[in-house]
């Protein structure tokens, strides 16, 4: 055995942690859309694109939701009066041509502009709303994730939605203005969006219906992203660590000389994460708002590295409950993770719970791979592989962004992160193989 070839993979291993927070998910975005791209600003630059420089000083508009998922815009475009708005009064051709380029995904159905110069235009959108269970009435239109990918805001100065006839809004969006009678929702803003849902006037399972309404949306796109985000990287995961457990069996590397030290080279990674996130706060460093999720993997693998430098402990230790405290562990640095992440700016983000689930789980499962690979049960160690890193996905799934726009690259980069999980995770792997390996004594 070569000791100074270990001491150079765990260092190598240790160089790769860092890599992970570049290691997600990310795509190129259709052009920004507002919901309402007939109003205000959005309208200007249609009008601009077929020679008319006009301006809107005001915009609003009424959306009528159909109980057969259809929808009505009526959108009213207050002009600052000038030749331009009079070239479109008075011709018809040109004003059509506009209409028409300025809504996305709908048909035109009139156009008239005013002597006081307020444009009018309706649109008929077929597909705005979809039926559910119990006659309730669910729309995505709303957001990024079931609607248009780059969702830029609301549009128009004002909005207001009419469910349809006989119904009344069931889920709204955060900051809207919901009649007494439930019939309409006033928007004056967009930045929040969610699913909205539309239920019978007179029903007493109002909640209900939109529960089940909007998971009708929510399953098919959820199954998706479970198959894209699990299938490929926990293939190449455990791939990867099948790999690391051939290797070590092939080099022979004796590590029960390192058994008593496993505790102290823990704690050492932890302390290091740690410091560093530390020192991002300090703007020595700048990890982002990944800086908390180190935070948190450093903290619970300075906890676990305490433990493991008790003789009691590591002379106690099973697969069992090196499993047990890989959970507790991963679960103390998830919670580490999302407690720090106002102390490191990242308040609000989905960044840090997404890193601390993707990553943190699976480098936690490898402490009891490890000790499998080490016990000689290859392949309780590569189902554990899996299932810890399927597990890990599923706790951040609600949350990662949809891969549908990445294509053929999804592929590479689900890859490379699954490897450099993998490799991040060595130091940890290699640990539990030392606890893992028969003493004399046994």
């Amino acid at each position: 055995m070569a000791p100074h070839r270990l001491s150079s993979l765990v260092l190598l291993c240790f160089v790769c942690m860092p890599l992970l927070g570049v290691v997600a998910p990310a795509g190129a975005a259709p052009p920004p859309r507002p919901l309402c791209d007939a109003c205000g600003d959005s309208f200007e630059s249609t009008a601009e694109a077929h020679g008319v420089s006009v301006s809107v000083t005001h915009s609003n508009a009424t959306l009528s939701v159909h109980g057969n998922g259809s929808a009505t815009w009526v959108v009213h475009n207050h002009l600052a009066e000038s030749e331009s708005a009079t070239r479109l009064r008075t011709n018809e051709t040109l004003r059509t041509a506009i209409a028409q380029r300025a809504m996305w995904d709908t048909e035109l159905v009139d156009a008239n502009v005013s002597t006081s110069g307020v444009v009018t235009l309706r649109y008929r959108e077929a597909d705005f709303a979809a039926q559910s269970v119990g006659g309730a009435v669910r729309t995505g239109e709303f957001t990024e994730a079931y609607g248009y990918r780059n969702l830029d805001g609301l549009g128009a100065d004002r909005l207001v939605v009419t469910a349809p006839d006989g119904m009344r809004v069931g889920w709204a969006i955060d900051g809207a203005t919901v009649s007494d009678d439930g019939r309409r929702m006033t928007l004056t803003g967009l930045d929040n969006g969610s699913i909205v849902t539309f239920v019978p006037h007179d029903t007493s399972l109002g909640p209900l219906l939109s529960l089940v309404a909007a998971g009708s949306l929510l399953g098919p796109v959820m199954a998706v992203k479970a198959l894209a985000y699990m299938t490929l990287p926990t293939a190449v995961f455990t791939l990867a660590i099948g790999a690391a457990a051939g290797g070590v069996g092939w080099l022979n590397w004796d590590l029960r000389q390192h058994r008593d030290s496993v505790g102290s080279v823990v704690a050492g990674i932890g302390t290091v994460a740690t410091v560093l996130s530390l020192l991002s706060v300090a703007g020595v460093f700048r990890f982002g708002a990944t800086a908390a999720a180190l935070f948190g993997g450093g903290s619970a693998l300075l906890c676990c590295g305490i433990a493991l430098s008790r003789q009691q402990v590591r002379e106690r230790v099973t697969y069992r409950t090196l499993l047990g405290g890989a959970a507790i562990g991963a679960s103390i640095a998830i919670g580490a993770t999302i407690a720090a992440a106002s102390l490191f700016g990242a308040n609000g983000s989905t960044l840090p719970l997404l890193a601390s689930g993707v990553v943190l789980g699976p480098l936690f499962t490898l402490l009891p791979v490890g000790y499998a690979v080490g016990n000689g049960r290859r392949g309780l160690a590569i189902k554990t592989a899996a299932v810890g890193f399927v597990v890990s996905i599923l706790l951040v799934l609600p949350v990662l962004p949809a891969p549908f726009g990445l294509g053929v690259l999804f592929v590479p980069i689900a890859a490379a992160y699954a490897v450099a999980t993998a490799v991040a995770g060595m130091p940890i792997f290699l640990a539990g193989v030392s606890l893992g390996v028969p003493t004399a004594a046994h």
